[in-house]
């Protein structure tokens, strides 16, 4: 299976070498960090594992692998999950209102930390 889509290049604004296929924020006009709470809304997912200073690849569209945080199920829209400064940035199933939906999974997750995949997409959840 491949995963393809658009990348975009930027600066790594702090260590990134252990978030490979996570979500990350846009921190400036060139550089990129994780997610520092629950309200910043990713530009995409990183595709590579950069340090401090190093160019981060960020998916923007298309397709991507994504580390999630539980078991997620095919066609479930995903969010970017935030729970503290040293866990977040993983894919969370959008279950509440309002909820910023970043992706639509295509590869189901058994577990938290595999990696599933997801189609990148923007939207937000609105339920009845």
């Amino acid at each position: 299976v491949e995963y393809s889509g658009l990348d975009i290049s930027l600066v790594a604004a702090e260590d990134l070498s252990a978030m490979q296929f996570r979500f990350v924020h846009q921190a400036s006009d060139t550089t990129v960090d994780m997610v520092d709470s629950g309200t910043e809304i990713p530009i995409g997912i990183l595709q590579n594992a950069p340090e401090s200073g190093e160019t981060a690849v960020v998916r923007v569209t298309g397709t991507s692998k994504l580390v999630m945080n539980a078991a997620i199920a095919v066609a479930t829209f995903v969010k970017c999950e935030y729970v503290g400064a040293t866990d977040n940035s993983k894919g969370d199933a959008a279950d509440t209102d309002k909820d910023v939906i970043s992706g639509l999974v295509i590869k189901a997750s058994g577990a938290e930390d595999d990696v599933g995949a997801v189609i990148l997409t923007k939207a937000t959840l609105a339920t009845t």
